[in-house]
């Protein structure tokens, strides 16, 4: 056996071969499986992560409505603008759900504040990063609350039938989208009844000043003159 098939092979370099293929094998095997186990623990940490950051948020929406409550106002508006800080327009687009919790008891609040500035501000900003919220009947209710509160406002009678026609038309907008929601269905017919209200004064200055017009022309103008009486004839 010594001069026999196997001593040539042991003698030989198939067998080295072999050892490094087989530690090359082993070696890839252990990286695989190192890298399989890198990449299950980061994508276990991300989504714990991102549950972390769901449930902060939830909470950060909790306590501002909280609050709310208690009449914090500050603390409330505060609260909700860290809630709604995680969203850029990216995530405010693909989420627009979301985004709403945080925005719309936002403009609430300022609008409660009496800062109608800001809430036109906030309203263009949130169809901005999100353009679905302009369909949403919260979108609609808040801006025909603030042109409802600029007609109040205002002192100039054509000035607060434009505030009040546009202020129908978007609680109209909202009340077709949310028929349930009785905040949008009183400002709603609060306006209508202003308006006609507006309507029968209006027709009644009309008609007062058409009668004193036509008395002025009746004692301004001079009275049709009579035509001589013929002469008589000799």
């Amino acid at each position: 056996m010594k001069n026999g098939y196997i001593p040539r092979l042991m003698s030989s370099d198939a067998l080295s071969g072999y050892a490094s293929r087989f530690r090359f094998l082993t070696a890839n095997t252990f990286l695989e499986q190192r890298w399989a186990r890198i990449a299950s623990i980061s994508g276990i940490a991300v989504l714990s992560l991102l549950f972390l950051g769901y449930g902060f948020w939830l909470l950060q929406l909790e306590r501002g409505a909280r609050a709310a409550a208690h009449g914090d106002l500050d603390a409330a508006t505060a609260l909700y603008s860290a809630a709604e800080w995680p969203f850029p327009s990216l995530f405010a687009r693909a989420f627009p759900d979301h985004y709403s919790r945080a925005v719309f008891p936002k403009i609430a609040l300022l609008y409660n504040r009496g800062k109608t500035g800001d809430v036109v501000a906030e309203l263009e900003r949130a169809t901005t990063r999100a353009p679905a919220l302009a369909e949403r009947p919260e979108f609609a209710f808040w801006s025909g609350n603030v042109l409802l509160r600029r007609a109040l406002e205002a002192t100039d009678s054509e000035i607060i039938i434009k505030h009040l026609y546009a202020a129908a038309a978007h609680y109209r907008k909202a009340l077709e989208a949310a028929p349930g929601d009785w905040d949008v269905k009183y400002n709603y017919e609060l306006v209508q009844h202003v308006l006609k209200e507006q309507e029968q004064e209006k027709e009644k200055e009309d008609s007062k000043m058409k009668s004193i017009l036509e008395r002025i022309r009746t004692t301004t103008e001079p009275a049709p003159k009579e035509p001589p009486p013929p002469e008589k004839q000799g």
